[in-house]
């Protein structure tokens, strides 16, 4: 896997987020509920699943995602400080979500998920055309390839 694509990372990063390809019930699709999530991607992590060293130095940190009526946000700090934002929306399909950007970043994806509690895990990773190349493709499942945990309601 090369994954040294270091200005499509960001892009992609998810959690990197989600639109449908089909399914369980709606009823099965609202277990996923709007609020403010958190997830780390470590540099050991970011290594693991083949990313050159120094990308996984610059890429690694903790974000925050927000969901809330369509739109989500993905906010991070970088494990070296720097801090950055993305948006864009998110449609729901049953078991699959997609997320497309639309300020800040680009790559979108779709993926599917399962709850546990205030626990997101995520799978069956997608990246959409246009930028559904082999290594967008890796790079969305390794930036969406941690949980999610939920931390609290969407700001007011």
């Amino acid at each position: 896997m090369n994954l040294a694509g270091g200005s499509t990372i960001c892009a992609l990063v998810a959690v990197g987020l989600l639109a449908g390809c089909g399914g369980a019930s709606d009823e099965a699709a609202a277990v996923i509920r709007e609020g403010v999530y958190e997830y780390e991607l470590t540099e050991a992590y970011l290594v693991e699943q083949g990313l050159p060293a120094e990308q996984a130095a610059n890429e690694s940190g903790e974000h925050r995602a927000t969901l809330d009526a369509g739109s989500f946000t993905d906010s991070w700090e970088t494990a070296k400080g720097e801090r950055g934002s993305c948006s864009g929306t998110y449609a729901l399909d049953g078991d699959r979500v997609t997320f497309r950007w639309t300020s800040g970043c680009f790559g979108d994806w779709a993926m599917s998920y399962a709850v546990d509690g205030d626990r997101i895990t995520w799978s069956d990773h997608e990246a959409l055309p246009p930028y559904d190349g082999e290594e967008e493709q890796d790079l969305t499942e390794v930036f969406n390839g941690v949980p999610w945990t939920r931390v609290g309601d969407p700001p007011s």
